[in-house]
């Protein structure tokens, strides 16, 4: 098949951006066509993935992978357009449409996949209505939950929602879709969760963090934060914790994002400078060494605006082994509940900081029993890949046959 992909990529820093990379990787090592179409390279330096030059081709765009962007780059630095209008704004969508509409002729490309609805799934269905290629729409926790909300925003998403092809979502977000009129013939249920589990796995190869910040950290246990710095993301109280522990040890955050100068005034004031290590983002195919090279890595959500938020990489952890220290918040999402506290993973509430900086001298003082509780927790999801709830082949059978599917149907039309 040949596919047009609208969406974020990297980079752009984020879960649906890693999670678009393995998918359209994965398909294109089946043989299938995907012609990604994006705005990654006018993404703001806070949210920008590092990416070395020498990734830009195998890496960035893997076999039978083409990546086209709405702005051309040198270095790895975008060229600004200026529309030259007034009141100025960038015409993200409208940029995207149009490049999808030019790559879908050029390329003969049969279907459109967008992921999040503004400004990719919005773009998908303009290259839609003048191309004539049938549409899937994915959303995210914010397109239902937050973007919805603006009455404007909402009267246009569920027009989209009633015209597209097929709509990928989760069953909690059922009833949303069919309280507005959206037929449930629709609606297409991820199943399966979706870490890969060939890059995601017990015997990924580290990342070589003494290349990156010196011999100072050989032999040191590594507790490893990634993601957005946000007070909501637990780091403030990360910092307050890791101000209370003993020994060696160095918190490394693999982050950017609008309150990171907050975070390291906090941290100098804590006088823990000298125990932390900042990283820029990363691509995803960086992240399974990072968490290979950290004693444990931690994901500390609380009161997360978007309670339906359901992070990537608590499972990236399990499956690469390594201990996952998780917050209640999210522990009470997905199947992160079956998880044993202490066994498979450790909880923790971010909130109460010298519980927190108890859990974390453990792993500091005992890595072989953090050891452990990596190994417990990814044979705890190994069983869930066996009953096809997390299951990486199985989500990509599944996106074929979805694909498939509606080619078919599209074929039967008079």
């Amino acid at each position: 098949m040949k596919i047009c992909f609208i969406s974020k990529y990297p980079p752009i820093e984020g879960g649906i951006s890693s999670r678009t990379y393995w998918l359209v990787k994965a398909l294109g090592e089946r043989g299938h066509e995907v012609h990604l179409v994006t705005n990654a390279w006018e993404v703001e330096d806070k949210y920008r993935e590092n990416i070395e030059f020498k990734d830009l081709n195998g890496k960035y765009q893997p076999k039978n992978v083409f990546v086209h962007n709405t702005v051309s780059s040198q270095d790895n630095r975008p060229v600004s357009l200026n529309p030259g209008y007034i009141p100025y704004a960038n015409p993200y969508t409208a940029k995207l449409a149009g490049l999808a509409i030019d790559v879908i002729k050029k390329y003969k490309l049969e279907l459109i996949d967008s992921w999040y609805i503004l400004p990719y799934g919005i773009a998908g269905f303009l290259a839609k209505q003048l191309t004539g290629k049938p549409q899937i729409l994915r959303h995210a926790g914010s397109d239902i939950y937050r973007l919805m909300k603006n009455p404007f925003l909402k009267t246009l998403f569920v027009s989209i929602f009633k015209k597209t092809d097929k709509i990928v979502t989760g069953y909690q977000e059922k009833e949303v879709f069919l309280s507005q009129g959206v037929p449930g013939s629709k609606l297409v249920f991820n199943r399966i969760h979706n870490v890969c589990s060939e890059a995601f796995n017990p015997g990924v190869k580290k990342y070589q963090l003494t290349e990156y910040f010196g011999k100072k950290v050989a032999g040191i246990p590594v507790i490893t934060f990634i993601g957005k710095i946000a007070r909501d993301k637990g780091v403030f109280e990360l910092a307050e914790a890791a101000s209370k522990l003993k020994g060696k040890f160095f918190l490394l955050f693999v982050a950017n994002g609008a309150e990171l100068s907050g975070l390291k005034d906090r941290i100098a004031q804590l006088k823990i400078k000298d125990k932390a290590l900042f990283m820029d983002f990363v691509p995803p195919w960086d992240i399974p060494g990072i968490i290979k090279s950290s004693s444990a890595v931690l994901m500390l959500e609380r009161d997360f605006p978007i309670a339906r938020h359901y992070s990537i990489l608590p499972r990236e952890v399990l499956a690469v082994g390594k201990c996952l220290v998780i917050s209640k918040e999210l522990y009470k999402k997905g199947y992160y509940g079956k998880m044993q506290n202490g066994k498979h993973a450790v909880i923790v509430d971010p909130k109460d900081t010298a519980n927190l900086a108890a859990c974390l001298q453990k792993i500091i003082d005992r890595p072989s029993e953090a050891g452990k509780i990596g190994k417990a927790g990814n044979e705890f999801l190994m069983q869930l890949s066996d009953k096809l709830e997390e299951n990486f082949d199985a989500y990509v059978d599944q996106t074929v046959l979805m694909y498939e599917r509606i080619l078919r149907s599209g074929k039967k039309r008079p």
